[in-house]
C-alpha cells in the first residue's frame, strides 16, 4: 500500500481516538454536544479509510466485488461527517437545529437513492495499475446535487463558527474556534478541489480531502486541550491525548519526509527499508529526547553566566533524595550554576562548602551569632569581620516550618556581576527557601 494511503488510515484511527477522548472527557451539559463531534469523527474516519484501501485494490475478482462497497463508503462517510460537523457547531441554537434536520434529510435521501442504484453517480469502476477510479456520470443529477450539497453545507457551518467566535466571551474559547474556522475553510477549499472538481478526470488524488479534514479535526482537539476547553480528569484520557498528539506530529513528520524524498528522487512511493528505516530514527530520537533536554538545560545554564537557570536549578533540587542529600556536593552545585565563587552551608556548627573552600570554626561561630532579622531571609555581612577576606557577599538564613533557625547558606561573591539586581536576588532567596526545606525535610551526608 501507499505511504500516503497508509498515513490517511492511521489519521481517520486518530481522529476517531481524539473525538472519543472530548466525549469522555467532557462535562455532562457538553456530552451531547460532544458526541456530535464523535459521529464526525467516525463519519471523517470512513470516508478516509474507503478511500485508502479502494485506490489500494488490484485487479481480481475478489477486489472487483468489494469496491462498490468502499466507492459507498466514499460518498456515505462525507455526508455523515458535514452533517455531524454541522450539528456539533450549530446544534445549541434553534435555527442550528433547524438546519441540521434539514441536510441530514438531504443527506439521508441522497445516500438512499445512491445505494439503491449506485449508477446515477458512476458508470463503472476502474481498477487498473496507472490508478483505481470510478467513471462519473455527470449525464446524471446525483454528482451535481452531491457537490451542490457539499457547497452548500460547508459556508453554514462556517457561519455558525463565526457567529460563535464574534459572541464568545472566554478567549481561550475564541482562539479555539478560530483555530477550527481556518482550519475548516482551508481544508474545505481543498476538499471541494481534490475531492469534487478533480475526480471527474483525476479521481488519484481524493486522499486529500479526508487527509486535511482529519488534521484538522485533531489539530482541534488539540486547540480543546491546549485552551483548557475541557479537563482531561482521568489517566487513561491524558494517555489517550499524549497519543493522539504524539501520533499525529508522527504523520506529519512523515507528510514532509515524503514530499521531500519524492522531490529529491523523484520517487512516487519510497521503499519499505526506507520507510522502516525513518520508524526506526522517530524511536531513537523519541528515546534519546530526555537525554538531549537535559544536555541543553545543562549548557543553557553554564552559558547564561548573566543570569540563573532558575528553572534548571529548581529541577534538580526538588528531584534530590532528600534522605541521601551530600551538602558539600550540593554547594558545589549551586555555586557552578547560580555563578558565585562559592556557596556554603552552615548546619549544626558545621561547614559544607563547595570545591576546596574552608572556612575557619571562629568564622562559623561569628556567623551562627548573626542576628535574625523579623522579615525577610538576609542577614548583615558587615558585622562579620573576615567578610572581605573570605569574599561573602550574602548570607541566607535557613529556616523550617516553625520559623525556627536550622542553619545558614552563605555566597561567595558573583563571577558574572558586581552586584545582584532586584530579579537576582529574588530568585536567589527562592533558593534559600527551598534549600531549607529540603535540609528540614531530609538527612545529611556530609
Amino acid at each position: 500500500m501507499h505511504l500516503l494511503y497508509i498515513l490517511v488510515i492511521i489519521v481517520a484511527v486518530l481522529t476517531v481516538l481524539s473525538a472519543l477522548a472530548l466525549v469522555l472527557g467532557s462535562a455532562k451539559t457538553e456530552k451531547a454536544r460532544s458526541l456530535w463531534f464523535l459521529v464526525a469523527a467516525i463519519g471523517s474516519a470512513i470516508w478516509g479509510m474507503s478511500i485508502s484501501v479502494f485506490l489500494s485494490l488490484k485487479n481480481g475478482e475478489i477486489q472487483q466485488m468489494n469496491a462498490p462497497k468502499l466507492v459507498a463508503g466514499i460518498y456515505s462517510g462525507a455526508i455523515v461527517m458535514d452533517v455531524a460537523l454541522l450539528g456539533y457547531i450549530s446544534w445549541k441554537y434553534r435555527l442550528g437545529k433547524m438546519l441540521t434536520a434539514a441536510f441530514a434529510v438531504i443527506g439521508i435521501a441522497l445516500l438512499t437513492v445512491f445505494l439503491y442504484d449506485p449508477s446515477v453517480l458512476y458508470s463503472s469502476i476502474n481498477l487498473v495499475s496507472m490508478g483505481n477510479s470510478i467513471a462519473i456520470d455527470l449525464g446524471q443529477w446525483f454528482y451535481i446535487a452531491y457537490a451542490l450539497f457539499f457547497c452548500t453545507i460547508t459556508p453554514v457551518f462556517c457561519g455558525f463558527l463565526i457567529y460563535q467566535i464574534r459572541h464568545s466571551r472566554n478567549k481561550k474559547q475564541k482562539k479555539g474556534y478560530l483555530f477550527f474556522l481556518f482550519g475548516l475553510s482551508v481544508a474545505g477549499l481543498l476538499s471541494l478541489i481534490f475531492d469534487i472538481i478533480l475526480p471527474p478526470t483525476r479521481y488519484d488524488l481524493i486522499w486529500i480531502g479526508p487527509l486535511t479534514i482529519g488534521l484538522v479535526i485533531i489539530g482541534f482537539y488539540y486547540a480543546i486541550l491546549r485552551f483548557k476547553m475541557i479537563t482531561l480528569n482521568a489517566n487513561w484520557l491524558r494517555v489517550l491525548s499524549y497519543i493522539v498528539i504524539i501520533g499525529s506530529a508522527l504523520i506529519v513528520y512523515l507528510l514532509i519526509f515524503h514530499l521531500v524524498f519524492s522531490a529529491l528522487f523523484k520517487i512516487a512511493n519510497p521503499s519499505f527499508q526506507v520507510v522502516l528505516l525513518n520508524f526506526i530514527m522517530i524511536a531513537i530520537v523519541l528515546l534519546l529526547t530526555p537525554a538531549i533536554s537535559e544536555i541543553n538545560a545543562l549548557t543553557k545554564s553554564w552559558i547564561m553566566t548573566k543570569q540563573m537557570n532558575i528553572a534548571y536549578i529548581v529541577k534538580k533540587i526538588t528531584a534530590l533524595n532528600r534522605k541521601q542529600i551530600d551538602l558539600r556536593e550540593m554547594a558545589g552545585f549551586l555555586a557552578e550554576h547560580m555563578h558565585f565563587s562559592y556557596v556554603g552551608f552552615i548546619v549544626n556548627g558545621k561547614f559544607y562548602g563547595s570545591d576546596d573552600f574552608r572556612m575557619g570554626a571562629s568564622e562559623i561561630e561569628e556567623i551562627a551569632k548573626l542576628k535574625v532579622l523579623e522579615k525577610g531571609v538576609w542577614q548583615n555581612v558587615s558585622q562579620i569581620s573576615g567578610a572581605k577576606e573570605l569574599e561573602i557577599s550574602r548570607i541566607g538564613v535557613l529556616t523550617n516550618a516553625k520559623g525556627e533557625v536550622i542553619g545558614q547558606m552563605v555566597f561567595g561573591k558573583p563571577v558574572s556581576k558586581v552586584t545582584l539586581d532586584r530579579q537576582d536576588l529574588t530568585e536567589v532567596e527562592m533558593i534559600v527557601n527551598l534549600m531549607a526545606v529540603v535540609i528540614e525535610n531530609g538527612g545529611r551526608k556530609s
